[in-house]
């Protein structure tokens, strides 16, 4: 193996062999590498003879890559674009005279490398300037402000199942971007339907929804659990905030009414925001608790209990952790211009 030279050593090679020394002057100068044979002190004063920077890192010796640099700045467009969404079909559209491998190679040569898509709602360019603007005119609250907000949602929770996986080429910082996120609607089929509450005090309850949710059912939910809820916590709802999604059966004229007729003030609540809503966490936070049961659930009503029993046994200090992360939340709504962030 040849020695490795210092870029004082090259310096004194090509110093001496421009004046004529021999190699073996040259060895006699150099004080840790008299072993260079003629070959390497002559490969040395080839590639540094007519340079200033020393320290220059010579030229490969191995094969070139299959793909150019211009290559691969073309692949990289391609899937900026959208034009290919993986390796495989950036080679089967745009490089058919390679393999896969060489792709995937070249694209970790300009700095990416695979990732599963990360999931995220699809945010149309209107309801981004109503996110960040809503965002905006609460950049100073604060968690106690944020407190005096309830939370409500629906969910589904499966028995058995799991969604697709996509994966993406991109740079580590780019998992948000949005060229390189999978694109969701809220539901998509689950065994059973849930419709719960959060407050700063703690869970509020917890209903089974079979079938359809209607306005009817919706309305029906609002008199029993979350008057029930303010109830069973001794909380004045006159005092506080109800949170809900834009789901129409939410903003059907029967249940406007009913918030008119029992004094709830309805908090305004931007589209596409789970990121918000910090009973999101919560449903994800229950989800893994019924996963991690021994044994797992094994039908509708072996669910239902299990949820119920997790639901009722979540820590308060988990509900405060999410209360104090709020003003984080839209502040990062704001930075990120209205689009995805990381909650």
């Amino acid at each position: 193996m040849a020695p490795t030279t210092t870029a004082a050593e090259k310096a004194v090679i090509c110093t001496m062999k421009k004046s004529g020394c021999s190699h073996d002057e040259i060895r006699a100068a150099l004080l840790h590498h008299h072993s260079l044979s003629n070959r390497q002190i002559n490969r040395i004063f080839k590639h540094y003879a007519g340079k200033e920077n020393y320290d220059e890192v010579g030229h490969s010796t191995g094969r070139p890559p299959k793909l150019t640099p211009r290559a691969r700045r073309v692949a990289l467009q391609h899937l900026a674009n959208g034009d290919a969404r993986n390796a495989t079909e950036l080679r089967n559209e745009y490089f058919p005279d390679v393999s896969v491998d060489t792709v995937k190679s070249a694209l970790r040569m300009e700095g990416r490398h695979a990732y599963i898509r990360t999931t995220v709602p699809f945010i149309s360019e209107k309801n981004l300037c109503v996110r960040r603007k809503w965002a905006e005119l609460r950049l100073d609250w604060t968690p106690s402000n944020w407190r005096a907000v309830n939370y409500s949602d629906e969910s589904i929770f499966r028995i058995f199942g799991s969604d697709g996986i996509e994966w993406c080429w991109r740079k580590p910082e780019e998992r948000l971007d949005p060229r390189y996120t999978k694109k969701k609607v809220k539901y998509g089929g689950g065994k059973v339907t849930v419709w719960g509450m959060i407050t700063a005090r703690g869970v509020g309850r917890l209903v089974r929804i079979e079938g359809n949710l209607t306005k009817e059912l919706y309305r029906d939910i609002l008199e029993d659990d979350v008057l029930g809820t303010y109830h069973d916590l001794h909380m004045d709802h006159r005092s506080f905030y109800f949170q809900q999604d834009h789901d129409p059966k939410h903003t059907a004229k029967i249940v406007k009414a009913w918030f008119q007729e029992n004094g709830v003030d309805v908090l305004d609540w931007p589209p596409n925001s789970p990121d918000l809503n910090i009973i999101e966490n919560v449903w994800d936070h229950l989800d893994h608790k019924i996963c991690a049961r021994k044994p797992l659930p094994h039908s509708q009503e072996d669910l239902w209990v299990a949820l119920q029993e997790e639901w009722y046994s979540i820590d308060q200090a988990f509900i405060d952790k999410l209360y104090d992360s709020i003003p984080d939340r839209v502040h990062a709504v704001y930075k990120a211009h209205g689009g995805n962030t990381r909650y």
